[in-house]
């Protein structure tokens, strides 16, 4: 069915949902005893493609079936469950709160080993996703269970609960600013994410940045002596990830301010302080400087499905889980 002007599949059976990925040029085999399918909905929007689904346990083959010679890349995102994937090469392990990234031109073979919910979002690779799997890399894991990956992980959840309510207009929109922090995120957390040396480290200090965000004068001293090494190892570690601290910290900082905008409808202001900025003017001009809009224009366009009276009229999940 089309709902709004996006193209929108509900499925009840495993064979169906696999007939309708089979026709958007993915192949999907669901292999078991049982119907596994509980929940299932395949959203079509210009060449993405955007899948929701609670699936029991179950085995199968995925790829992407086309003589189409262009990259495709697929996120998925676990909410709960476990699942192994393995393409020949690599093998992931998705559990609770994990997300995967899959090269669509190799065959993953999977094995469900419980009931597990989970989105998958089908994308054609371009100049802002090209770089998120390297050359010799079929796949990547990446444990979203706190930090900025719980967030965008709860958010691509929010955006398919609330698709069918929205026009294609607004979803586009919603999708498009979803990836572009996605993918900033991913090129300033992947450096020290692989690292083996560094990444406990790393991960200790990014985490010490996040839950301080509101410190405008949290510094590289604090970060280092929460994390039990010398300010000199700290700078080594961010020097490997090819980052500077104050660069990362900012970077965090408005990437924190974007979900805000998009979340709540606290003052921009405020939004500021939450993340460190005494000044509003000198967070507005960052903010511009990182996504070529002001604060209030990014705002505006983002939360413009859950302002509507029709989002309002038909009880949008967004707007009842931010504004009560």
């Amino acid at each position: 069915m089309t709902e709004r002007g996006t193209q929108c599949t509900q499925f009840s059976k495993s064979q169906d949902y696999s007939n309708g990925l089979s026709q958007l040029n993915y192949q999907y085999t669901i292999n078991s005893p049982k119907e596994t399918l509980s929940v299932s909905r395949i959203y079509q929007l210009d060449r993405l493609v955007l899948t929701h689904s609670i699936v029991d346990r179950s085995q199968g083959v995925f790829t992407r079936c086309t003589k189409d010679q262009k990259g495709y890349l697929a996120f998925r995102f676990i909410r709960n469950g476990f699942e192994r994937h393995s393409d020949g090469k690599n093998t992931s392990i998705l559990k609770d709160y994990t997300i995967g990234i899959f090269d669509l031109r190799e065959i993953s073979h999977y094995q469900r080993e419980k009931r597990t919910e989970g989105i998958n979002l089908f994308i054609q690779q371009d100049c802002q996703t090209e770089k998120i799997l390297a050359d010799s890399t079929t796949s990547k894991t990446i444990d979203a269970q706190r930090g900025m990956g719980r967030e965008l992980l709860e958010m691509i959840f929010q955006i398919a609960e609330q698709f069918s309510y929205c026009s294609e207009e607004e979803n586009r929109l919603l999708l498009k600013h979803f990836l572009q922090i996605f993918c900033e995120w991913l090129s300033e957390t992947a450096p020290f994410l692989d690292s083996q040396n560094y990444n406990e480290l790393l991960v200790s200090a990014t985490d010490f940045m996040r839950q301080n965000l509101q410190d405008a004068d949290l510094t590289i001293e604090q970060t280092a002596e929460h994390c039990q090494t010398s300010i000199r190892t700290l700078q080594k570690v961010f020097q490997i990830a090819d980052l500077s601290f104050s660069h990362y910290l900012n970077d965090l900082r408005l990437t924190a301010a974007a979900i805000r905008l998009y979340q709540t409808t606290s003052p921009v202001t405020a939004i500021a302080f939450q993340c460190g900025y005494n000044n509003s003017a000198y967070f507005s001009k960052r903010f511009k400087e990182k996504y070529h809009l002001s604060p209030i224009r990014y705002r505006k366009k983002v939360q413009a499905m859950v302002k509507s009276n029709e989002a309002a009229e038909r009880k949008c999940p967004l707007l009842e889980k931010f504004f009560p």
